[in-house]
């Protein structure tokens, strides 16, 4: 037996109501192979007392009469399956009207045979027949003179009519007033018209249905619904009087979704898991069945079925690919889901990873995302592309720190500028901290503090394609270095205004470091192809919670699971057409907008840093620490330099002093201190010839543009 769920109130258990009409009439006829509900026994014994002490009634109105764009999407639907259907039938008008006129002579034929079998009495022909082989001779009579009496009365009455017809035609023409002979011939073409369609073949259509393809199976019914999902052959689910509907069917945008409460014991992710089972059991296409979990509980399956491929739909046009400024501390509309509406994010407090196999969208979802950055005016962008394809180049126009390619000098640059934003990072708090408290109540850089320039507090969004590159470095120090940067600016930049996103092919624990995953608070995962990657990106247990980006087909690019702060996870598309000359247009007016503020900054404004005269300051500063001494430990020169300009060399430590000087050319290896106690008068440091040879070197001449790798986020 089929049972209709309707939700009690939030917070309420289920109450089942015994209601056949109104099922029917919610699900339509029921296909062969089907139960129709059971209208003598109650299916379970629950009453609104037992069960939470009330029932929630249904809507007035369907959902998509209460929202304007759902409302829109909807009449756009009708509006185009009508138009499709008035165009396929008037192209075809004229064979209509050919098989109409061919066959209007069998019309005329069947009213000549009704009205001659009506004016004879044939309708009683098999009681007078009976009558005559039963012998019964009175009967028989009396039907005979019934039969005359009406044939009498009919012709009477078919005689006045036709005379009176004949009579008004006369007096009409005599009077002048007979119609216009358009009118005639339309009345003629509509006699017979009307009589090919009463000769038509019997059990036959006139016209083909408007649908392709011809086996279509229409809008979804939920009998149609529970026999794919019992086809799945899961177990504890083998028959239709097993599932539940909780909900109506309704029309939701440009699909119908449907609610159903599965059997004890069967999740809803086992559904998601067949996916493209469940397809082809509902005889769709794969991007139009979109099976999710309920918020109810682990058994509430939603099965959203898309007129069309999600892939394939036309997506509504993006609100900012023209015109319009972006305020990261609001919403901003960043996808769309399979209704076709925006999906809004806030891009402030958060930090982010992003996975997927190569070519579903990962580079261009965070491409998109470093765009939306750009037209904020007061964000610092650094977009770092280790793909190294220039697939970020149009950020180039305003970032304010822009790098390409994973060669050693490449990945040297990009170290350089994450050591100074977390420099940047530590600046900000000893700037929080000094705020009075009604100016920053909360501790943390919010909207109207960006705005203040004398702060120099804006946002700092930095994205970072490809980051298994940093992450799996041969070198190790390289590669701790980048763990624990990364790591501690996914964990204390977002209250600072820091955002960082990163976006991987390969999701392992490996390519993107537990502690930056596991502090992410947005997660978007296009396609992957296992459970090890899925929980990667979406968090620990997601693949058992039934968001499995693993139903994903190579075909849905641009299609990921999103899961934010704070929000339940929803299968979301990101803007499609966004290429690179429209990422360009985008650009080039997030540069304009940061030239008419006064913001543009860093590599974008030619701001750009000689590293190498930097170098050479560093190395005097360490020359002028070592003195005469021939040999000198690192961590004796850390605290050497520290105690020489506390501001600028307060927070170096032994393995960035390390880097930095190798980057200078200087040797750093194992040296020998005798003046230290034997135990550790052995470690690294430098000898001061290195340095003497370091300063001899030719040191660039302007013509190498490798020294735009500093780039300081204070202006």
């Amino acid at each position: 037996m089929l049972r209709v769920l309707h939700p009690a109130r939030e917070g309420d258990d289920l109450v089942s109501t015994e209601s056949t009409d109104h099922y029917l009439s919610a699900v339509g006829n029921v296909p062969d192979g089907a139960t129709t509900p059971d209208t003598t026994t109650p299916d379970v014994d629950a009453t609104p007392a037992s069960r939470g002490g009330h029932t929630e009634l249904p809507p007035i109105f369907a959902a998509w009469l209460k929202d304007r764009r759902e409302f829109a999407a909807t009449a756009w639907s009708a509006l185009h399956r009508t138009g499709h259907r008035a165009a396929w039938h008037g192209v075809r008008s004229p064979w209509y009207v050919a098989r109409l006129v061919f066959m209007s002579p069998r019309g005329a034929g069947r009213i000549w045979l009704a009205l001659f079998g009506w004016l004879l009495d044939s309708e009683l022909r098999p009681l007078r027949l009976e009558a005559v082989v039963g012998s019964d001779p009175s009967m028989a009579l009396k039907l005979r003179k019934e039969r005359n009496d009406r044939i009498h009365r009919r012709l009477i009455v078919t005689g006045t009519l036709a005379g009176l017809a004949v009579l008004t035609g006369l007096v009409l023409r005599a009077l002048g007033m007979l119609p216009p002979a358009w009118v005639m011939w339309a009345a003629l073409a509509g006699s017979i018209l009307g009589l090919g369609y009463i000769g038509r073949p019997v059990g036959k259509k006139l016209v083909r249905p408007a649908t392709v393809p011809v086996n279509n199976p229409g809008p979804p019914t939920a009998p149609y619904v529970m026999r794919a999902l019992v086809n799945l052959r899961i177990g504890g689910m083998a028959k239709v009087e097993d599932i539940a509907l909780l909900f109506d069917v309704a029309r939701v945008g440009p699909g119908h979704q449907v609610d159903l409460e599965l059997p004890a014991g069967v999740p809803a992710s086992a559904i998601i898991e067949k996916r493209s089972e469940l397809s082809a059991a509902l005889r769709r296409e794969l991007g139009t069945v979109w099976p999710s979990v309920g918020k109810r509980h682990e058994g509430h399956l939603v099965l959203y079925v898309c007129d069309e491929p999600m892939n394939k739909a036309k997506q509504a046009k993006w609100p900012l690919l023209r015109d319009g400024a972006v305020n990261l501390f609001r919403p901003v509309p960043m996808f769309t889901d399979q209704r076709g509406r925006w999906v809004d994010l806030v891009l402030a407090y958060t930090s982010g990873v992003i996975g997927a196999v190569p070519r579903m969208g990962k580079t261009f979802a965070l491409r998109e995302l470093l765009l939306i950055a750009g037209l904020d005016p007061r964000a610092k962008v650094c977009a770092i592309d280790l793909k190294g394809t220039g697939d970020f180049s149009p950020t180039a126009l305003f970032a304010h720190f822009y790098s390409v390619g994973d060669e050693d000098e490449d990945v040297e640059k990009q170290l350089t500028a994450m050591r100074e934003l977390r420099e940047e990072m530590r600046r900000r708090a000893r700037v929080i901290r000094s705020l009075p408290h009604e100016e920053c109540p909360d501790n943390k850089v919010t909207d109207v503090l960006a705005n203040r320039r004398d702060l120099n507090l804006g946002p700092v969004v930095v994205g970072v394609d490809e980051c298994q590159v940093w992450f799996q470095h041969d070198d190790k120090e390289v590669r701790e270095e980048f763990i624990k940067l990364c790591a501690d600016l996914v964990k204390r930049g977002p209250a600072l205004g820091i955002i960082c996103y990163f976006a991987t092919q390969k999701p392992s624990a490996k390519s993107i470091p537990t502690d930056i995953a596991d502090n992410a608070s947005v997660r978007l995962c296009f396609k992957v192809n296992g459970q090890v990657a899925n929980d990667q990106v979406l968090g620990t247990s997601s693949y058992q919670a039934g968001l499995r980006a693993t139903q994903f087909a190579f075909e849905d690019k641009g299609i990921a699971y999103l899961r934010s702060d704070g929000a339940d996870a929803q299968i979301v598309r990101s803007v499609a057409g966004l290429d690179a000359p429209a990422s360009e247009k985008v650009a080039l007016r997030a540069r304009h907008a940061r030239q008419t503020a006064g913001l543009l900054t860093g590599q974008a404004a030619g701001e750009v840093m000689e590293a190498e005269a930097e170098q050479v300051a560093l190395l005097d500063d360490v020359r002028q620490v070592v003195a005469s001494g021939a040999v000198m430990h690192l961590t004796d020169l850390v605290a050497g330099l520290a105690a020489l300009r506390p501001a600028l060399y307060g927070s170096l430590d032994v393995r960035g002093l390390g880097s930095q000087l190798r980057g200078a050319g200087v040797q750093v290896a194992n040296v020998h201190d005798a003046s230290k106690p034997r135990e550790r008068s052995t470690a690294k440091g430098v000898r001061r010839e290195w340095l003497d040879v370091a300063a001899t070197e030719v040191i660039g001449d302007g013509e190498d543009d490798a020294g735009a790798s500093r780039l300081r986020l204070v202006p």
